[in-house]
């Protein structure tokens, strides 16, 4: 449980909606979770894997970046061929695709993290929000504290290089960033951003916690059960927001279409 966020509950489709106009206002970026997590926790992380070693998830990730590499190299879209050349984008291009990665996907739209919350019904959902500009200013500290994450040692933050420590055998230094990848369709419709950590097993909440400080600066609301086909109606209405947006590809709408035999919402 990220303990130091403040939580928010939130019961009518109005503060709901409110809550999604300051959020956007102010610029931050929000992840929707559908269920009561209580925590950020990576799918890496996830299914038994924490109890792996940091060398055994290490040869996992190294095996799903050199397999999806020696396959899409035939066909990937002009967005995705970063993938191809750097581990890092590799990493996002695997996580917007639902491959178990060490990264968090994000939106700088809140009414599409909203989508996410409320996309199931079983529980409460969870909206996670911080605030990225104050992060854009405050993360810069790590680097000056940790120059060795930069590629002349120097600590100047336009010189960080996540892949100089992300993929060492011994515990790497305990950062965390946040970034924004364009390109493809899913993630220019999804507006998406990734956080990821160097270390396995951390939980984001708290990493996001930890660099800013200033509890002021990020928040948790949850969305309570009852009111998220009225959020779901709402948000494809007056937004534009339903999955066969945020899918803008023949995989997606595949998926969409196969929706019909499963009695789910759209």
């Amino acid at each position: 449980m990220s303990d130091c966020w403040k939580i928010t509950q939130l019961t009518s489709t109005d503060q709901v909606l409110d809550v999604l106009a300051q959020i956007h206002g102010k610029r931050w970026l929000s992840r929707g979770q559908p269920k009561r997590y209580d925590c950020l926790r990576p799918s890496i992380d996830r299914d038994g894997r924490s109890s792996f070693s940091r060398s055994e998830i290490l040869k996992l990730e190294r095996q799903s970046i050199d397999i999806f590499r020696s396959t899409a190299r035939y066909f990937a879209a002009p967005g995705e061929r970063g993938a191809l050349a750097d581990d890092i984008v590799a990493l996002m291009v695997l996580r917007h695709y639902g491959v178990p990665t060490r990264l968090l996907d994000w939106s700088a739209s809140p009414y599409v993290a909203a989508y996410f919350a409320a996309c199931c019904y079983d529980d409460d959902g969870e909206l996670w929000c911080f605030d990225e500009p104050e992060y854009e200013r405050a993360g810069q500290r790590q680097w000056e504290q940790w120059p060795e994450t930069t590629t002349d040692s120097s600590g100047d933050p336009s010189k960080f290089a996540a892949g100089l420590t992300a993929f060492t055998v011994e515990e790497p230094l305990d950062w965390f960033i946040c970034a924004f990848y364009t390109g493809f369709p899913r993630q220019d419709s999804q507006a998406g951003a990734y956080t990821m950590t160097a270390r396995f097993g951390r939980d984001h909440g708290d990493a996001i916690a930890k660099v800013l400080s200033d509890d002021s600066r990020y928040h948790l609301y949850v969305v309570a059960r009852a009111l998220k086909a009225e959020i779901l109606a709402v948000l494809r209405e007056k937004h534009g927001i339903w999955r066969g947006s945020l899918f803008p590809d023949s995989a997606g709408a595949a998926n969409t279409a196969g929706l019909v035999f499963a009695n789910d919402r759209v």
